[in-house]
């Protein structure tokens, strides 16, 4: 006799006619957590924290343990933040990019007051406008020499800028000079770097090559000093340093202590564990204007207006690259996400994915057709990412955000709705809990006490010949959950089921088109929709 049984429950698939899907795929899927197989819901979001309104980012300031004090770093801009490196950094360094020119702020400067971060400094150590004057003022004795001299800025942290060199002194060996012309670090608005002292360097006749060797340090206050002193045997290390590129966005951790960011048609690195020095020469030039980065493994993927670029190498100054034989133009940068096996982002065709599992693809081909995806308005996505799968919250149209979730190892599962979005969100890998903001609540991802309603909306399952389904049956855990039966163009029949017990469809008619829906805040295992109630107790 006829049965039409579902379970375990899929995804959706909207690509295909719905009388052509598999058994256990959907029409429609709403709110629907795949992880059992059964059709269960996600559970509300937990509000968390508030903040203030029309934010657009939202970033934990890093955090050594769960127990942890949270806070939030917010923005009204589309901001990247990446936490720094260092193992014996105990203020949670943070560094970000997309509002205004790069920045780092931390929890002793961060903190003092809500919004946060409530002050930052600007990031990168300028190079110093002046050259010095060197000026003999004891003369050496024996063959001459050529002496050169140059000094740089260095923060309170420690971080180092690039050298102004003095013009040549020919003088005697033992000659010594005073060191004037220092120009004062920039002040003013907009020139919060932290920079307390003057380092002074020399060249050392006799010493291989141009290298400069330590001679003193000296207060930000003073711009005069001398040279009566031996050289040390620390050279220089900051001769191609330079502040991150003002327009620079899009800030991503890499491996080995590196990170990346976007500045024109270039992507640009830092030196190893020195996020604060941008040498010119580290960089990637792309064809195609990069829109957004992602790292996975030890490949960055840059998204462009055309098509994607890998990047792999253990150092800044020897990145490699390659372009991927894949056009898929991003089309929203936020839509971006680094998973542990590739990366996927928004493009007017489809979802992108890049990775280690198999080759370059758009993850919603054969899930939906290019009319639904354009539904979804590609370029609102805001993606992240949920135990290694991609989720994309997207406006649907007049303000009202929605959301979706795939697999990219499992694509072929479908594709799973949600009736509400977010503006924004962030993962938290500690705790491997990811928040989103509604509103101005921060609220916990899927932990809220009560449970979405899920609902699966099955294919049209075409019987050999017009028959009249008799009975169903709902195999929950929990009751009551609701019924939906569609059969041809009728009206559609709805029952609210209230135990495991059988119950009667409608009767005096016939049809050879039935459709099975079902919907619940508990979860349900299973359904079987017969002609004959002997098919239930068999």
């Amino acid at each position: 006799m006829p049965t039409i049984r579902l379970g375990p429950f899929l995804g959706a698939n909207k690509a295909l006619n719905p009388k052509l899907l598999g058994d256990l795929m959907a029409v429609d899927s709403l709110n629907h957590w795949p992880d059992k197989g059964d059709l269960r819901p996600w559970k509300i979001p937990l509000a968390h924290t508030t903040i203030g309104s029309s934010k657009k980012t939202i970033h934990m300031l890093g955090r050594d343990a769960i127990a942890d004090t949270i806070y939030w770093l917010e923005w009204t801009t589309v901001v990247h933040a990446v936490l720094s490196f260092r193992s014996t950094d105990t203020t949670k360094r943070t560094y970000y990019t997309g509002s205004g020119p790069p920045k780092v702020t931390d929890n002793i400067i961060g903190l003092s007051g809500a919004p946060y971060p409530t002050a930052y400094r600007d990031l990168g150590i300028p190079k110093p406008v002046l050259a010095p004057t060197i000026t003999q003022t004891t003369a050496g004795t024996g063959d001459d020499e050529t002496r050169y001299y140059a000094y740089t800025y260095l923060s309170d942290w420690d971080e180092e800028g690039p050298p102004a060199i003095s013009a040549p002194i020919v003088c005697k060996p033992g000659a010594l000079m005073n060191i004037t012309g220092m120009s004062a670090p920039p002040a003013g608005a907009g020139e919060t770097r932290g920079i307390d002292r003057i380092r002074i360097y020399r060249t050392q006749a006799g010493a291989s090559g141009a290298a400069f060797f330590f001679l003193r340090e000296i207060a930000v206050a003073a711009t005069t000093t001398d040279d009566a002193r031996a050289v040390g045997v620390d050279t220089i290390p900051s001769t191609l340093y330079a502040k991150p590129p003002t327009d620079l966005k899009n800030l991503t951790p890499l491996w080995n202590g590196m990170m990346a960011g976007i500045s024109g048609k270039s992507v640009r690195y830092c030196e190893i564990f020195k996020p604060h020095a941008w040498p010119v020469a580290y960089e990637t030039l792309c064809p195609d204007t990069p829109i957004a980065l992602a790292a996975f493994q030890k490949s960055l993927v840059i998204a462009t207006t055309g098509r994607p670029r890998i990047v792999y190498g253990t150092s800044p100054e020897a990145m490699d690259d390659a372009p991927v034989e894949f056009l898929a133009a991003c089309v929203s940068a936020q839509s971006m996400v680094s998973l542990g096996h590739g990366a996927c982002w928004a493009t007017a065709d489809g979802l992108a994915y890049v990775g280690s599992n198999g080759a370059p693809r758009l993850l919603t081909d054969g899930l939906m057709n290019l009319d639904d995806w354009k539904a979804l308005n590609p370029e609102t996505i805001v993606g992240t990412q949920y135990d290694d799968k991609y989720l994309g919250f997207y406006d649907s149209g007049a303000g009202a955000l929605r959301g979706f979730l795939i697999d990219p190892m499992a694509s072929d599962a479908g594709i799973y709705f949600f009736s509400a979005g977010y503006a924004a969100a962030h993962f938290d890998p500690l705790s491997e809990q990811m928040y989103v903001l509604n509103g101005t609540s921060v609220q916990r991802w899927h932990a809220g006490a009560s449970n979405m309603t899920a609902t699966f909306k099955s294919k049209v399952f075409r019987m050999p010949a017009p028959i009249n389904m008799a009975v169903a049956k709902v195999i929950a855990d929990v009751y009551p959950c609701t019924f939906t039966l569609r059969a041809d163009a009728r009206s559609p029949w709805v029952r609210t089921v209230t135990s495991k017990e059988p119950f009667a469809l409608p009767s005096g008619y016939t049809a050879e088109n039935y459709q099975i829906e079902v919907s619940t805040d508990n979860d349900i295992t299973g359904v079987i929709v017969t002609d004959n109630l002997r098919d239930l107790t068999a």
